[in-house]
């Protein structure tokens, strides 16, 4: 019987948190899948542990490569994939039950839709709650006009999401057809591949979105995305190539610039570089008035104010 979803696991040393992530899968109802693991060149004992849990599962597949990377193995994947859809899940974040089911629901009744996604909590690592995507992202508030979890078409997709990076990856679900015609996730990019490859699909595709929150996502400080450096650089390259190749307003472009040049300065923000964090807000506030970049130029001014007042009375 045909798989109605491929779900695609990239795995490298998560042991600790791999059979929480898989047996998340597994509790899922009323679902034809296949799971696809792609071990990446593990040497935590994942492997093995992996081919033991292939004999007792038979919805597992069990992929290895040499160490290539997040990309490669998720572009493996796809070409194995016997689903008409494409789930994806992080190997140490895990689904809430029925994550699968309404998502495929609402796929199948808008073949229009290349691509789904819900809400997450973001947990530490003692899944503790800190705080769900959704809140996070001002710019998407006015979007969310439905509260019972139903999905719904995400009106000018492309517009909204390269300002606001609303999309995780472990609650998305893709039409295999649609991420092939996108071309995959791009080799090329150092980090941030996922944004892009689900910007190239709003380019091409209708999208869809629930206020379900249907996934935790592990916040590690050793994790993928801690180097913010690459990925704010990489996000960058991306911005300026959607922009050009898609139907982009110059309010649209201002605002994502302004957010680029915002998230740089919070990450000197965070190294303690005052100064340049206040450059930085100074020119997104320029690129495009905002409040939050106002909010953020007077906090650094006062802090930097204060700490050389403080400098001075120890002279």
């Amino acid at each position: 019987m045909c798989k109605e979803v491929s779900i695609i696991m990239p795995n490298y040393n998560c042991l600790e948190y791999l059979p929480k992530a898989i047996d998340s899968v597994l509790q899922q109802q009323d679902v034809r899948f296949e799971l696809i693991v792609v071990d990446d060149g593990s040497t935590d004992g994942s492997l093995e542990w992996l081919n033991q849990a292939e004999q007792k599962y038979n919805q597992l597949r069990v992929l290895t490569q040499p160490n290539q990377g997040v990309i490669a193995a998720r572009n493996r994947a796809i070409k194995k994939a016997n689903g008409q859809f494409i789930a994806f899940l992080d190997a140490d974040d895990y689904w809430y039950p029925n994550k699968l089911r309404k998502q495929v629901d609402y796929m199948l009744a808008t073949p229009n839709c290349g691509l789904t996604f819900t809400n997450y909590q973001h947990v530490d690592t003692k899944y503790q709650e800190i705080i769900d995507c959704y809140s996070y992202w001002p710019e998407f508030a006015a979007h969310r006009t439905q509260n019972n979890g139903d999905y719904q078409p995400l009106h000018d997709a492309l517009g909204l999401l390269i300002i606001a990076n609303v999309i995780g990856t472990s609650c998305v679900m893709v039409n295999k057809d649609i991420i092939e015609r996108a071309g995959g996730f791009d080799p090329s990019l150092r980090s941030a591949s996922d944004w892009d490859c689900w910007l190239r699909i709003a380019l091409i595709s209708e999208v869809g979105f629930s206020e379900d929150i249907t996934m935790d996502y592990l916040m590690r400080p050793n994790s993928i995305t801690a180097n913010k450096q690459n990925r704010i650089d990489a996000m960058a390259e991306i911005t300026e190539r959607i922009c050009t190749l898609g139907n982009v307003s110059q309010t649209v472009r201002r605002k994502a610039n302004a957010r680029l040049l915002e998230s740089y300065g919070e990450m000197h923000r965070e190294n303690g570089d005052l100064t340049t964090a206040i450059s930085f807000s100074y020119k997104a506030f320029k690129q495009y008035p905002h409040k939050r970049h106002l909010k953020h130029l007077c906090s650094d001014l006062k802090r930097l104010a204060i700490l050389r007042v403080n400098a001075l009375c120890q002279v």
